[in-house]
């Protein structure tokens, strides 16, 4: 079906595919954030030319507004890549979440935000890290990677080297993208949902591969350590003034991840003050954006 929509508006212009016609009605056009914009490899080239190309073409020419909320894009290489990179230039406003999208993409229409998580952390800072110590678990969120080296092993060894761990879903979908899958061919059993637990109230400390279950967890008052497998990831630490809790997944120290996990154990305040100081400039951003969008879309 994607590849006859592309197919549809590259004979048309755009005139006859469901997504252009779609545009055409539009008072404007809104993109949310992901880490899809993708091309440093032949696979990733088809796929993003097969299942995004078609949207990005029908807001590149389009004449109402188009807005791209904060997202990680690229690397952008081969032909496909410098296709996304013309279109992307005619975007009205581009938001792009981390420096290493920005170096690639860097243009007038281009502006450096926080993602939206953080921005969401940074608006709710008061409601947040109002709680209690938790139970002293330390909980993992882990996921299947590619290219992931070792990885596992060392995941396996920080929790080898805490107290109580538990282990939480975050995506339980079908196929590959599933926690769930990842923790039963690893044969762990999952403590459940992580959004459950947080709900509850018992994590201490949170040791996410994935960065919105890390913010999430950040939200909810719980310290939380991510191992990066993204760019996206080391934008968001970073912005939040605790980019020393961010690691790279695939060659992460154990040790020192054990080391921080008992620290934030022990006293989370030098962390949430990091996190309270960085606040304000994400505020700021979140204000200047929805001011953006309002001017453009004229709401």
């Amino acid at each position: 079906m994607a590849g006859l929509e592309l197919i549809a508006d590259a004979v048309s212009g755009g005139r006859l595919g469901t997504v252009g016609q779609l545009a055409r009605n539009a008072q404007g056009l809104i993109a949310v954030g992901g880490g899809y914009l993708v091309a440093d490899s032949t696979v990733r080239q088809l796929g993003l030319l097969l299942n995004h190309m078609v949207q990005l073409s029908a807001a590149a020419r389009s004449r109402v507004p188009t807005i791209y909320l904060p997202q990680s894009i690229g690397p952008l290489t081969g032909p496909v890549g410098r296709m996304v990179i013309r279109r992307l230039r005619q975007i009205d406003r581009l938001y792009v979440r981390d420096n290493r999208t920005l170096a690639e993409l860097g243009g007038e229409n281009v502006r450096r935000v926080g993602d939206l998580a953080a921005m969401k952390l940074a608006r709710e800072i008061t409601k947040s890290m109002s709680l209690g110590p938790g139970n002293g678990s330390t909980v993992f969120v882990g996921r299947e990677l590619p290219a992931a080296g070792d990885y596992v092993d060392r995941l396996r060894a920080v929790s080898a080297g805490v107290p109580d761990p538990l282990w939480a879903v975050q995506a339980d979908v079908k196929g590959p993208r599933s926690d769930r899958a990842f923790y039963k061919r690893l044969g762990i059993e999952d403590a459940g949902t992580l959004a459950g637990l947080l709900d509850a109230g018992a994590p201490g400390v949170i040791v996410s591969v994935r960065l919105h279950g890390a913010i999430a967890a950040l939200i909810a008052g719980r310290p939380a350590i991510h191992l990066a497998y993204d760019r996206k990831g080391w934008g968001a630490y970073e912005d939040l003034g605790i980019a020393s809790y961010v690691h790279d997944a695939r060659t992460f120290d154990p040790s020192l991840v054990i080391a921080q996990t008992q620290e934030l154990h022990e006293d989370p305040e030098p962390f949430w003050a990091r996190v309270k100081a960085a606040a304000p400039a994400l505020r700021a951003q979140y204000e200047e954006l929805v001011a953006d969008l309002q001017s453009r879309l004229r709401c």
